[in-house]
């Protein structure tokens, strides 16, 4: 199938009016996030694990301590050089203002990962716009994942930039430039998480079946492009320590084994966003598969409406939201944020399902310069707006570290815990004590250590694991332990052991942020 290029001239003046109408969908989806991130706790509590490894890493980044070669990272290391600028900045503000920082930063991430998908989906019509936009905007998992810092907000960042180079009106650009430029950013994307190859493979397959290849600057440019902009983010990483990262970011994460495998109703939930409606209807099953129906009913219009009238970037919009619904089912595991990654290839599938392009099933209900469609649109969009806005409001506050912790702890000690972010958070991540260990991400350690198992799916069995554990205790001067640390720590006889005949308790916390222990005789 030959796709055709893009009609540039015509195309610009068609959607310029439509840039108005991206940015109040922009401002309503960040003040929003905002909102919620003004909520009591959350700006400088404790609302994730993953916050704190990957802050961490940009910390340690800019101290010279660099991952896979001085400790575990389980993920390629782009997240890190791009939070290193706050990192350096959290030096001098400290670690606590410094996390505060890049959760906003991340919102802002999000705002313009709402933008660049009006601007792909524009010149289908008002329509298309409020539909992707508002989708991206009011999503639960993509508003969940924008309130501290994870990997998919900057990942489909990337992933879009590199849409939006690629394509004008949804059609290839004729410029080498912008071919090859998209390719950077899909390789940085993939420098974030390894996930990006699946849209840079779509989108180069797409560009091998394109008309006037030569044109298009050629699919090897996109290759090279992508290349360019992933080893311009990892190479130095990978020198330095070749095998550990190949390891621990590709390895053992196909070898991953958790506990338990997640059910298919918990990953429908997050990937539809069903979760503010069922907090107002109940019926949980029901309300999930309703969704779920809905959106196979979206993505069957939307393949009907490109077989009729193809264009590249429909084609690759559709395989990647297909190709990333099946990644999300596969691993055994599976956490919120990980739906934020299908958010934007869902929602473009759904602009093009509802924009009116050379179709007359609607008629002129749902047309491109419909005004009853608009409205029903707009109000539709204004709704959901409102029931994220009742649900997400009456969530609790999320916990505070205590002054107790800046109390007991002095500066530069070697705190370890099970959860990092709880050190950032209360400006106890630095150490200045020789040999204090470098574990960042306890979670990603046991995987590394004992072939991709998780604790709870057998790693509290690997000699590595708990040797590694026994030598992280004997340098700790403090251990901050969570209420989920029995998920993070081999709690073998050994280690059981030498932790309760080495620590006492310095003080129980409240709130669920479990319990800090001293060294006896420290």
């Amino acid at each position: 199938m030959a796709l055709p290029l893009a009609n540039t001239s015509y195309e610009r003046n068609r959607v310029a009016d439509h840039r108005g109408l991206i940015l109040l969908i922009v401002v309503v989806g960040v003040l929003l996030r905002l909102y919620l991130l003004m909520r009591p706790g959350h700006l400088f509590g404790i609302t994730e694990y993953d916050d704190g490894v990957y802050f961490g890493a940009a910390i340690h980044l800019v101290q010279g301590i660099v991952p896979y070669k001085d400790y575990v990272l389980v993920q390629p290391p782009g997240i890190a050089v791009m939070l290193s600028p706050i990192a350096l900045l959290a030096k001098v503000i400290g670690t606590a203002k410094g996390l505060a920082f890049a959760r906003v930063v991340t919102v802002a991430v999000d705002g313009v990962n709402i933008a660049l998908v009006g601007l792909l989906i524009r010149s289908r019509g008002r329509i298309a716009v409020v539909a992707a936009c508002g989708l991206v905007a009011l999503q639960e998992q993509a508003i969940a994942s924008s309130q501290t810092v994870l990997l998919e907000p900057y990942l489909n960042l990337f992933c879009l930039l590199a849409l939006v180079s690629c394509f004008e009106s949804f059609h290839f650009r004729p410029s080498r430039g912008a071919i090859f430029l998209g390719g950077v950013f899909f390789g940085v994307a993939g420098s974030i998480k390894t996930w990006a190859i699946i849209p840079a493979a779509v989108v180069l397959l797409v560009a091998l079946v394109s008309k006037k290849r030569s044109a298009l600057g050629n699919p090897l440019l996109l290759l090279v492009g992508t290349a360019a902009g992933f080893f311009a983010i990892t190479l130095p990483f990978i020198v330095l320590a070749p095998h550990a990262f190949v390891s621990q970011v590709i390895v053992d994460q196909l070898a991953r084994v958790p506990g338990n495998r997640i059910g298919l109703l918990t990953r429908m939930n997050d990937i539809s966003g069903s979760t503010p409606f069922i907090w107002l209807v109940g019926h949980t099953q029901a309300v999930v598969l309703l969704l779920s129906v809905a959106f196979l009913v979206v993505l069957v219009i939307a393949i009907l409406r490109t077989l009729a009238d193809p264009s590249s970037l429909s084609v690759a919009v559709i395989m990647a939201a297909i190709l990333v619904f099946l990644a999300l089912l596969w691993p055994s595991d599976f956490y919120y944020h990980y739906a934020d990654f299908e958010v934007p290839f869902l929602a473009l599938t759904f602009a093009i399902a509802v924009s009116g392009v050379k179709l007359d099933l609607w008629g002129d209900f749902i047309d491109n310069g419909g005004r009853l469609g608009l409205a029903l649109a707009g109000s539709m969009l204004v709704i959901v707006a409102i029931l994220d806005f009742a649900y997400q409001a009456q969530a609790g506050p999320a916990p505070l570290p205590p002054r107790l912790a800046e109390k007991t702890i002095p500066v530069g000690s070697c705190v370890v815990s099970d959860q990092v972010s709880l050190l950032i958070a209360s400006n106890r991540f630095f150490s200045t004590t020789p040999n204090c260990p470098k574990m960042l991400d306890p979670f990603g350690t046991a995987l590394a250590l004992s072939g991709g198992k998780t604790i709870d799916g057998g790693a509290e069995l690997s000699q590595k694991v708990v040797a590694n554990w026994l030598s992280v205790l004997q340098h700790a001067s403090y251990v901050w332990l969570t209420p989920q640390n029995a998920r993070r720590v081999p709690w073998t006889v050994a280690t059981k052991s030498y932790f309760e005949s080495n620590f006492r308790i310095v003080a129980p916390l409240r709130s669920g942020l479990g319990t800090i222990y001293e060294r006896i005789g420290a």
